[in-house]
């Protein structure tokens, strides 16, 4: 008993430090450390993808509207999903309406690991642009705590000096439209390479459109691998160490898979702050302090 003991403390304390690596914490209860799934999805469809290993995405969800798949995000703890604002827009604000649905690979069945949870609320970023897409973020706070697994578990969010680096290869995944790249029901995933904002905002790109201050581009000069509807929200995870992280949330991009039109995304890092005062403001019930 007192070796488990033991064991667990070092566990626990091992979470503790990860925001001293480089790493937010948000309040978790469970050992599992962020960032490490039991398969590794890095060499594994979205747009010119391929289909993404069941357990390689553990910290992937669906989020549901009346049972209809709306948009991805991420698990950062047992009751916390990091997505995107434009997700809402337009929708309802009625909390029993909406589900996230952790655990899933496949979008034509039940999966025994896949564990459905209501939303109690959303935090939409105040200062989220319609026009722009500016400030695209947002959170759910879950109704009850996500059993962690080796097929649900949390990804490791980056502190603001931890940023995305241009031609670093990153993964995205979802279940999008794959424009008939690959199968339309199963998660899909893809690698793209960060492109720098000079590239990003250039005339013959996105020009004025793009906004680099709070955003990132990420994909192909020539098109062909890309995010694309029905992926908003999810996350762009890069490696980091022996760990993911989600450096990105899939915000826009015109069409899918278009020449010198990347996916956007916002950057995650620029909002370390943002995220942990909201989860500061929430810790009372989330964490039970």
């Amino acid at each position: 008993m007192a070796v488990l003991i033991s064991a667990l403390l070092l566990s626990i304390v091992t979470i503790l430090t990860e925001k001293s690596s480089g790493f937010l914490l948000p309040c978790r209860k469970s050992i599992f450390p962020c960032g490490r799934p039991a398969i590794n999805p890095d060499g594994q469809k979205i747009i010119g993808g391929r289909p993404a290993q069941r357990g390689s995405w553990p910290w992937l969800v669906l989020i549901v509207q009346d049972g209809y798949a709306v948009c991805g995000g991420a698990i950062i703890s047992e009751r916390i999903i990091l997505t995107a604002t434009h997700c809402f827009m337009g929708r309802s604000n009625d909390m029993s309406r909406w589900k996230v649905v952790a655990g899933k690979t496949r979008l034509d069945r039940h999966e025994n690991a896949q564990q459905m949870i209501g939303v109690k609320k959303m935090i939409l970023h105040k200062n989220y642009n319609i026009s722009t897409l500016e400030n695209d973020i947002a959170i759910l706070v879950l109704s009850g705590d996500l059993p962690f697994s080796t097929l649900i578990q949390p990804i490791c969010i980056p502190t603001a000096d931890k940023g995305v680096t241009t031609g670093e290869m990153c993964l995205m995944a979802g279940w999008g439209d794959t424009k008939g790249t690959g199968d339309q029901l199963g998660l899909n995933q893809v690698a793209v390479p960060v492109i720098a904002d000079d590239v990003c905002s250039k005339h013959e790109w996105y020009g004025a459109e793009f906004h680099g201050e709070k955003t990132f581009c990420a994909g192909y000069e020539e098109g062909g691998k890309d995010a694309c509807h029905g992926d908003s929200g999810g996350p762009l995870i890069c490696r980091d160490g022996n760990k993911w992280v989600i450096q990105g949330i899939a915000s826009w991009g015109i069409e899918c898979g278009v020449y010198r039109w990347p996916g956007i995304y916002t950057e995650v890092s620029k909002f370390a702050s943002w995220i942990q005062d909201q989860i500061d403001q929430e810790k009372m019930e989330l964490c039970g302090l």
